[in-house]
This record gives structure tokens, sequence and C-alpha cells, in this order.
């Protein structure tokens, strides 16, 4: 419907990016490399679950924990 009434103004619709991600790790941080391991430390302080803002840095964080977390 917004893309529509936009392109029936002339111009462009760009749907909006999300801005936090909530994170939630599935799985334990024995018997991980150490630089995920690292990462996980940091994001998890204290809880298996947390609010990330997203950022370029988040996103990098987040990549190479994939197997570990999942997040939306």
């Amino acid at each position: 419907r917004l893309n529509r009434a936009a392109r029936a103004a002339g111009d462009f619709y760009v749907p909006a990016e999300p801005k936090v991600y909530f994170v939630v790790r599935i799985r334990g941080i024995n018997e991980i490399a150490p630089k995920p391991r690292n990462i996980l430390q940091l994001l998890f302080q204290i809880n298996n679950r947390v609010f990330v803002k997203v950022t370029k840095a988040t996103q990098q964080m987040i990549h190479p924990v994939e197997p570990y977390v999942t997040y939306g």
C-alpha cells in the first residue's frame, strides 16, 4: 500500500530497517574456538538473550557466531 502511494506521488518507497536485534544464544560456550567465544562473552555478559542495537559493528560481531545464536 505504501509502495503504491509513493509510486502515485512519483516517489520511491524504501522499507524501514530494523533498529534492534533480539539475540538468543542457542548453544553453550564450551568447546568453541576462541574468537567466537570472546564475542559471545561480550554479547552475553550474564544472560543468554540480549537486545542489541543494529550497527555495522554489531552485525560484524554476530556474523562469526551465527551457528551459536539466533536473532531477529
